[in-house]
């Protein structure tokens, strides 16, 4: 049977837990090329270079049942007190998943929090955006399958 995708099959995890009230999010892959043109050639020649992943996310603030902002876990890996700032076990564990029933179509992966902001209007809920940067190999990727 075709099936075509929406918002709605949409989630994304932190750490194994759903994220509550994602608006959006998008993972970008991107591999850099080496140019192999030498002197004497009309036509540009690559081979590959090395692969990365990024992307951004769009979250509602927001606070469960339980009085817990399930986005502050996420936000802390980049907004630091004192003088510390951002170390190497500030990376977060995301799973962006499509779910169709009971198949999972997995993007998952470790990553830093690059950017951040909090922005609130009249008339309009609290969002907070941010940007990762992947760090090494996907620990996962099912999609398609």
């Amino acid at each position: 049977m075709s099936k075509v995708y929406s918002g709605r099959d949409g989630v994304m995890q932190l750490s194994g837990s759903t994220l509550a009230k994602v608006v959006s999010f998008s993972v970008q892959s991107n591999l850099e090329t080496l140019e192999t043109t030498a002197l004497n050639e009309n036509l540009r020649t690559y081979i590959p270079g090395v692969s990365g992943y990024s992307g951004s996310a769009t979250l509602l603030y927001y606070k469960d049942a339980s009085e817990s902002v399930n986005t502050t876990n996420l936000l802390n890996k980049l907004y630091k007190t004192g003088t510390d700032g951002v170390s190497s076990n500030d990376t977060v564990d995301l799973t962006f998943r499509w779910i169709d029933g009971s198949d999972n179509n997995d993007i998952r992966l470790n990553a830093y929090i690059t950017s951040a902001s909090i922005g609130a209007a009249t008339g309009d809920i609290v969002r907070a955006e941010i940007s990762f940067q992947g760090t090494g190999e996907l620990s996962a990727v099912s999609v398609g399958t």
